[in-house]
């Protein structure tokens, strides 16, 4: 299937490795990500933080998380956009991949409305129905389960007659390029469609309406902001990024990460982007 770049990230005991997609994927899969831990002792809490990306995620170890209920989480599962904060648990080591979509890689991949699994996950094996899971368990390396992975998804992209609506991808285009510049009044103008009907498409295809989609993107921007460390205080955060103040932004970023921006500083560790282990 081609050569993976990657990059990895360690701190004991976790190991954090990110793998680029084929050529043939880049459409779809922003990238592969294998998180592990051989810490057998206290359990770990995890955030789930907004992030516009669905994704696919196979345990190694079954069992090993719990979702924020406190149910164990299927071995292999496809999960939707989350709009809301919510967190994992887990009771020792464990050793996850995960295929990290684009937005649009729901209806475009697996042919189900992406707003049927917003804020949602299902069993692979419920859903399709094929032995995805024993092929993965019973592959003996890193690349060969990506390989795996891989020629899964394009599998799935051959055989699914759904194509993205033209108008859904160039709104999110506009979205992603423009930020919170965007103007949905605008969209809607060059398109000829209503705010209902772009809605609706655009919830078919990606999960949300493209308002809340803007917003997480805003919030994602000023998430990154945050990680660089170069602002002198929270208003030039807030500013830059477009909200009308430092208590908006802190009202924002609260309803996607669930803390405040300070306390995401203190205590969130983050290997893996947007799932930050939190830290007393």
């Amino acid at each position: 299937m081609g050569t993976e770049k990657s990059i990895l990230l360690s701190c004991r005991p976790m190991n954090y490795q990110r793998i680029l997609p084929i050529p043939a994927l880049q459409q779809y899969v922003r990238y592969f990500g294998v998180l592990e831990s051989d810490d057998a002792g206290a359990g770990k809490s995890f955030g789930i933080v907004a992030d516009g990306c669905p994704g696919l995620i196979f345990q190694e170890n079954p069992d090993a998380f719990l979702d924020h209920s406190g149910n164990v989480l299927p071995q292999l599962f496809l999960h939707g956009l989350t709009t809301k904060h919510s967190g994992k648990t887990t009771k020792g080591s464990f050793r996850n991949i995960g295929v990290y979509f684009q937005s649009h890689a729901i209806k475009a991949i697996f042919g189900t409305d992406a707003c049927e699994l917003t804020n949602r996950y299902v069993d692979l094996q419920t859903l399709l129905n094929n032995d995805l899971a024993s092929q993965l368990l019973e592959a003996t390396s890193t690349g060969k389960k990506i390989q795996i992975l891989s020629l899964f998804l394009c599998d799935r992209i051959d055989q699914n007659k759904h194509r993205e609506d033209q108008r859904t991808a160039w709104t999110l285009e506009r979205i992603i390029k423009q930020g919170a510049e965007t103007s949905l009044p605008k969209i809607q103008a060059e398109l000829d469609l209503s705010e209902r009907s772009l809605e609706r498409i655009f919830k078919t295809d990606i999960g949300i309406s493209p308002k809340l989609f803007t917003r997480i993107t805003r919030f994602q921007s000023s998430l990154n902001h945050l990680r660089s460390q170069k602002f002198d205080s929270l208003t030039d955060v807030a500013l830059s990024n477009l909200f009308y103040d430092q208590s908006h932004y802190i009202r924002e970023f609260k309803e996607f990460a669930g803390v405040t921006p300070k306390q995401f500083l203190r205590q969130a560790h983050e290997q893996a982007v947007n799932f930050p282990e939190w830290r007393a």
